[in-house]
């Protein structure tokens, strides 16, 4: 099963997605670095994979959701978050910010988490390790059915 981790920068633009039932990621001045993202998104992004949010400030996971529609390479959104952002697809929220878990009690708890610390040695953090960042956005990780119970459990309301 694919997850896809998306990055905030911090809690209100996840609960402007979470109000909007959208998310997007943002504009790159590097129009190759936006190419490769929007190709990502072409080739792995599709409805039904699993996704979940990561506040940057707080280091929490939080809002489980599934996406609902394919990235849309030829939107920008300038009218839902404070700054552009690219590439939306709509998603169903399965959780919202009134719950919460850590990066270090995530890896105590999620097998994946855990697992794919250890592989690249902890070096870049959980945002390296769960694919949030700089070239790997749109690159899921591949969870079992456990842990993504395991997600919902911890998560979703």
């Amino acid at each position: 099963m694919n997850l896809f981790c998306f990055a905030s920068k911090n809690a209100k633009n996840i609960q402007i997605g979470i109000e909007n039932q959208l998310w997007a990621v943002a504009t790159l001045l590097n129009q190759q670095s936006m190419a490769a993202r929007a190709t990502k998104a072409r080739k792995y992004l599709k409805p039904g994979d699993y996704g979940l949010l990561y506040c940057n400030p707080l280091h929490s996971f939080t809002t489980p959701f599934i996406v609902r529609s394919h990235a849309d390479p030829h939107r920008a959104v300038t009218s839902v978050w404070p700054e552009g952002w690219a590439l939306p697809f709509k998603i169903q929220t399965l959780g919202n910010l009134t719950k919460q878990i850590t990066a270090e009690e995530a890896e105590k708890r999620w097998h994946i988490v855990k697992n794919r610390m250890e592989k690249i040695n902890r070096r870049g953090g959980v945002s390296a390790a769960m694919n949030m960042t700089g070239t790997t956005v749109f690159v899921p990780v591949d969870i079992s059915q456990e842990d993504w119970a395991q997600i919902c459990h911890d998560l979703c309301v």
